[in-house]
């Protein structure tokens, strides 16, 4: 849940020895802010000017908290699913009894999924903002969401499918921007913001989120 200034509940924890205001965040996700102000006004304006930092590190807790088992769990789609709800997975680990083979049957399932549930939202967006890639990949990249090339190449990293359809959206959004703009200017940001309001908010919880 992404924190809103104006209504979400904080910690105030007023210090008037301290000279300065300080933001933190704790394990559970409670925003905490020690503070010489004593108006809540006042604090709340300061948190609305951090919040893009608050909610990426809002981020990174929920991300932390997404662990799953090998074998027993996998991240999907943002949340942990037993692999018994996934019976093509369940059979796929079933073969498996060694443990370092479990990662290679969960690529393959992400891959598998990236071909069922990628094309389709591509296309929406694409059709939207009025462009069109000359080819989509789909590949398990180490370091990158996903990238497009000079020639309007969009290429997918695969394990997308352990985040949220929000984060989803927002990646390939992004990357079909960069169709028009090659680059990160403001452009390139009023052109993905146009289609998702809230890309700012995305792109901070993006960065924040590392992959598995």
């Amino acid at each position: 849940m992404l924190f809103d200034p104006l209504y979400s509940s904080f910690i105030h924890v007023h210090v008037p020895s301290n000279r300065n205001t300080y933001i933190s965040l704790t394990k559970e996700g409670e925003v905490r802010v020690r503070t010489p102000l004593v108006d809540e006004q006042r604090v709340r304006r300061l948190l609305s000017e951090r919040s893009d930092w608050i909610n990426a590190k809002l981020a990174v807790i929920a991300h932390a908290a997404t662990t799953h088992t090998l074998g027993e769990t996998i991240l999907f789609r943002g949340e942990i699913v037993p692999v018994q709800q996934l019976p093509q997975l369940q059979q796929s680990l079933e073969k498996s009894r060694k443990n370092t083979d479990l990662k290679k049957y969960y690529t393959r399932f992400y891959h598998n999924e990236s071909l069922l549930t990628l094309p389709s939202r591509i296309r929406h967006y694409a059709q939207k903002m009025n462009l069109t890639p000359t080819e989509i990949r789909y590949k398990n990249l180490r370091r990158r969401w996903g990238s497009c090339d000079s020639n309007g190449v969009l290429t997918f990293n695969v394990m997308m499918m352990q985040l949220s359809y929000r984060h989803v959206d927002y990646i390939i959004v992004h990357e079909l921007a960069h169709i028009h703009h090659m680059n990160h200017s403001k452009a390139f940001h009023d052109m993905v913001r146009t289609i998702l309001a809230d890309e700012k908010i995305l792109r901070q919880e993006l960065k924040a989120i590392r992959m598995h």
